[in-house]
């Protein structure tokens, strides 16, 4: 199988596709074939036993396709992918990844790996400690919830999308958080 990418929300795994000289991409393997029903890798589109891919594009499951084809470098995959170099496909479709899911700011990152670090050292020595910390930042998760929610909303930004982002349906998710003094509808 291919090389396969997993976003940290895992709502998106990217992956190289083949394109075709026509500029489409190729077929699936029907279901019962060799490949039951999966997408080929985009290397064993050679022409040996089938059409031959002229490019590559970033792609992802969830159905974005990259607009920019890509060159293959015949016997070089990892240029041809662009993962160790973080350029051609999986730029894309990182690119791609943070226009959907927003990317969090390198600074906020680095508070929150350093936080959680903290708890869990506490938790080996102080355990009571510990508790109270994490107790202390669930009990400000959600004003902290409410606060992003209404500023996406005054953006207009759709309850899908913030439903998608927080990982709950939209009904769930405008039940929670409509009505409130900047819901805009």
């Amino acid at each position: 199988m291919d090389m396969e990418w997993v976003d940290e929300t895992g709502r998106h795994t990217g992956y190289v596709a083949a394109v075709l000289a026509d500029g489409a991409e190729p077929a699936r393997v029907a279901a019962g074939a060799d490949d039951s029903g999966r997408r080929k890798p985009w290397w064993s589109y050679n022409g040996a036993d089938g059409p031959r891919a002229v490019g590559v594009r970033g792609a992802c499951v969830c159905g974005w396709r990259g607009a920019e084809t890509h060159p293959i470098t015949r016997g070089d995959d990892e240029a041809t992918e662009g993962a160790a170099a973080r350029t051609g496909p999986y730029a894309d479709w990182e690119y791609h990844v943070t226009a959907t899911e927003g990317a969090i700011p390198y600074d906020l990152e680095q508070m929150l790996t350093a936080l959680r670090a903290r708890i869990e050292d506490l938790s080996r020595h102080q355990p009571v400690t510990a508790l109270r910390a994490a107790a202390r930042l669930e009990e400000s998760a959600p004003a902290h919830t409410r606060t992003a929610v209404h500023a996406a909303r005054r953006a207009l930004v759709s309850w899908d999308t913030i439903a998608r982002t927080l990982g709950e349906s939209p009904a769930t998710t405008e039940a929670r958080f409509s009505g409130g003094p900047d819901d805009i509808r």
